[in-house]
């Protein structure tokens, strides 16, 4: 598998980012005719990464990023270089959601959307702070469903 992480140290973040976009400009190419033509949403992964390699990503148009871990989100999301410079930044968590953390993650500014909800109860809690914080925008949740029957899935 090709990572763009890898590469960005060395040759930038400009060029890992074109890169990755026509790898999927190219996979878009392939899809089947008869599926729907909706464009799909690369989520640089800021993990580890200092604010200034984040608004250079956006310099060059990257938009949606993602962090996962609570801490690290709404540190990097509330950095004052960062909200100054990118002002579309649209962010994603990507970890495991604990509901110890849920309102502290509703406080990031310009968060975008929460992957994964994986019970009920995480999912009334979100509910309850996101309409708390009294965001005109709604947030945009991905929930993880069990197919399998496990119990312990």
């Amino acid at each position: 598998m090709w990572k763009a992480g890898s590469m960005s140290a060395e040759l930038g973040v400009a060029f890992a980012l074109r890169a990755v976009n026509e790898r999927v400009q190219q996979a878009v190419a392939r899809r089947p005719r008869d599926l729907p033509a909706i464009q799909p949403r690369l989520v640089a992964v800021s993990k580890t990464k200092p604010a200034d390699m984040v608004i250079e990503a956006y310099n060059h148009g990257q938009r949606t990023f993602g962090e996962n871990y609570v801490q690290e989100l709404l540190e990097k999301a509330s950095n004052p270089k960062i909200l100054s410079s990118c002002p579309e930044i649209k962010w994603h968590f990507i970890g495991h959601l604990q509901k110890q953390n849920v309102n502290k993650l509703m406080a990031v500014p310009n968060l975008f959307m929460l992957e994964t909800v994986d019970s009920v109860k995480l999912a009334d809690k979100v509910n309850s702070s996101w309409q708390k914080k009294g965001s005109p925008e709604r947030l945009k949740v991905m929930v993880q469903i069990n197919t399998s029957g496990e119990e312990s899935k």
